[in-house]
C-alpha cells in the first residue's frame, strides 16, 4: 500500500494526476474557436477585408467570456458591416452568437474545444448557467442550437 501511495505522491507532484482539471482559455485560444465557427458559418475570414475583433477591450464584456465581432470592412467611406457577434466561455469553451442566443456544436468545434478545454462538450447547468449570463432566457428571446 505504501508503494502505491508513494507512487501517486510522485504523480501528484510533477502535475501527473489522471484528475481532469478545467483550463481556461486565453483570448488567443478563445478567438480561434470564434474563427473556427465563423468559417463554420461561410464566413471567408481569411478575406483581408474581414476582421476578427475582440469586444474585451481593457476589461471583459461579459464576466466569464471573451467576446468576438466579425466586420466586414467597408471598401467605401462609411460604416463597418457586423456579420457577427459570438461570445466564448473561457471555461465550457462553448461559442454563443449573442444576437440570436445560438450555441453551436459541430464536429470541428467539437475537436477544437476538447483539445483546449479537455473536454467536448458542456453539461446541461453549464448551459443554462451561461445562457442566462448572455441575456438568452430573457423574455422574446429564442434560444437556438446551430
Amino acid at each position: 500500500m505504501k508503494q502505491y501511495f508513494g507512487w501517486f505522491a510522485l504523480m501528484a507532484w510533477l502535475g501527473l494526476t489522471p484528475v481532469a482539471h478545467a483550463r481556461t482559455l486565453t483570448q488567443a485560444q478563445a478567438r480561434e474557436l470564434a474563427v473556427t465557427v465563423a468559417w463554420h458559418e461561410g464566413i471567408p475570414v481569411s478575406d483581408e477585408h474581414i476582421e476578427v475583433d475582440t469586444m474585451d477591450a481593457g476589461a471583459p464584456y461579459l464576466k466569464g467570456f471573451a467576446s468576438f465581432l466579425v466586420l466586414r470592412e467597408s471598401t467605401t467611406p462609411g460604416p463597418d458591416t457586423t456579420l457577427a457577434r459570438y461570445a466564448v466561455n473561457r471555461s465550457s469553451g462553448n461559442v454563443w452568437e449573442m444576437t440570436e442566443c445560438r450555441r453551436y456544436d459541430f464536429a470541428a468545434l467539437d475537436a477544437l474545444r476538447k483539445r483546449l478545454t479537455g473536454h467536448a462538450t458542456a453539461s446541461r447547468a453549464a448551459d443554462a448557467a451561461e445562457r442566462k449570463t448572455l441575456g438568452c432566457d430573457a423574455p422574446g428571446k429564442r434560444p437556438g442550437k446551430a
